[in-house]
């Protein structure tokens, strides 16, 4: 007997990346949720800081040491939040396993003695490569993956055994030399000092020797901040939500492309340009510049710049990007190329709210619903139990047919449907 299946697809705007939450309802009484593995939490640690330095190795940045107190205090946050079932970079004092509201109070209290700790998280990710590179894919976390000013992580991951779609994994990130600044003696001289910036609020630190510890890891990084970083491959082609939102009028666009100007080497920077195209020389021309002035939260620098594709870029394309600005009166230009993801399944694209597949037995395909509009998202996805469907992002879906009986079957959800027949 043919059962219909019903899969809820929930976007999560969990501090950046997106869950696709998968249920099947049999009737509707029971409802089967498919669950995550469970994780191998040593080995995921592992691949985390080794993927993320693999792509700052890529861009000629210096890579990320561990450090034990940042690490205790990541983990700290990640064991919280999964025994909480929140997404956030405050603890609730209260809440079980709370350690301290900010994330700087947790470092504090794992014995980190420097404030200059940014952390960046995500939950609902099922390993560490979809986290990392969900966070890539928000502007606002990229830019904290990509600090010029941070030598040092700490990764802390947990997920919940009895459901295991619930995971959490935290990176929080600082400067070793300014953390030796603050284990050292208070500076009691003449002259500029700075303070506020240790675990004693008291501690002084003479000014010109904390900007000269800042600009030390600076200097041993690149002038030019790019990503996608040049001839990268596998992009994904869209960017769903972050949180804070950075496009809040659209659920779903490109894949934003940014630069920064390392601020050790540029003091000021004009920017003239920056366009991006496809292989094909034609320009993608409904984008979005974002910049200090422009950015909706006020979190950029006035070194960073965002171009934001407002429709989803395509698959297996190459794409060129351009910027052209000026610095010290002279007009410079950067170009750089990446290739978006390149499916290895066969691909069928559906442009209509209504269509058509005819497919082959035995084969695997992905299915791309092409937004209608920059709102629509894929929910309330119903199929056939006869049919395997996984999910890639929050438009596309790897199709499977597991049985020789099917001749046809619908794939409908709350705006579309997509009629399959089984040649």
């Amino acid at each position: 007997m043919r059962i219909g299946f019903l899969l809820s697809v929930l976007v999560m705007s969990v501090v950046v990346w997106q869950l696709i939450e998968k249920s099947a309802r049999v009737n509707s009484k029971e409802v089967i949720i498919r669950q995550a593995l469970p994780m191998d939490i040593p080995y995921e640690k592992s691949k985390a800081l080794s993927h993320l330095n693999r792509i700052r190795e890529a861009m000629s940045m210096q890579l990320l040491s561990e450090n034990e107190n940042l690490q205790n205090a990541a983990q700290a946050h990640a064991d919280y939040l999964v025994v909480n079932d929140e997404s956030s970079h405050n603890q609730i004092e209260g809440h079980s396993g709370f350690l301290g509201v900010k994330v700087a109070d947790r470092a504090f209290a794992m014995g980190y003695e420097s404030s200059h700790v940014m952390e960046n998280l995500s939950t609902k990710n099922e390993h560490a490569d979809s986290s990392v590179n969900g966070l890539f894919s928000a502007i606002y976390h990229r830019f904290s993956f990509l600090a010029l000013g941070i030598d040092e992580i700490g990764v802390g991951i947990q997920q919940d055994q009895m459901n295991t779609a619930k995971s959490a994994f935290v990176y929080n990130m600082g400067n070793s030399e300014v953390n030796r600044l603050c284990l050292g003696g208070s500076f009691k001289g003449y002259g500029r000092y700075v303070y506020g910036i240790c675990k004693n609020r008291e501690h002084r630190i003479h000014a010109k020797k904390f900007h000269s510890t800042l600009n030390h890891v600076k200097k041993y990084n690149p002038k030019i901040i790019l990503y996608p970083y040049d001839e990268q491959q596998e992009v994904p082609p869209a960017f769903y939500e972050e949180v804070p939102d950075p496009l809040p009028s659209h659920e779903v666009s490109g894949f934003p492309v940014s630069i920064e100007f390392n601020d050790y080497f540029f003091k000021d920077v004009t920017l003239h340009s920056f366009k991006l195209y496809e292989d094909s020389g034609k320009e993608v021309e409904d984008v979005q510049l974002m910049d200090k002035d422009s950015d909706p939260h006020y979190m950029f620098t006035k070194h960073q710049y965002a171009l934001f594709p407002l429709k989803r870029l395509s698959y297996d394309t190459l794409y060129r990007a351009e910027v052209t600005y000026s610095s010290k009166g002279e007009e410079e230009k950067v170009v750089w190329s990446f290739k978006t993801e390149t499916p290895q399944e066969i691909l069928h694209i559906v442009t209509q709210s209504e269509e058509t597949l005819h497919i082959k037995r035995g084969e695997s395909y992905i299915i791309y619903f092409e937004p209608l509009d920059e709102h629509e998202i894929m929910r309330d996805i119903q199929f056939s139990s006869d049919v395997y469907i996984e999910f890639i992002d929050n438009h596309s879906i790897k199709m499977t047919l597991m049985s020789d009986d099917v001749d046809s079957f619908d794939i409908v959800s709350d705006t579309r449907i997509l009629h399959v027949e089984v040649d």
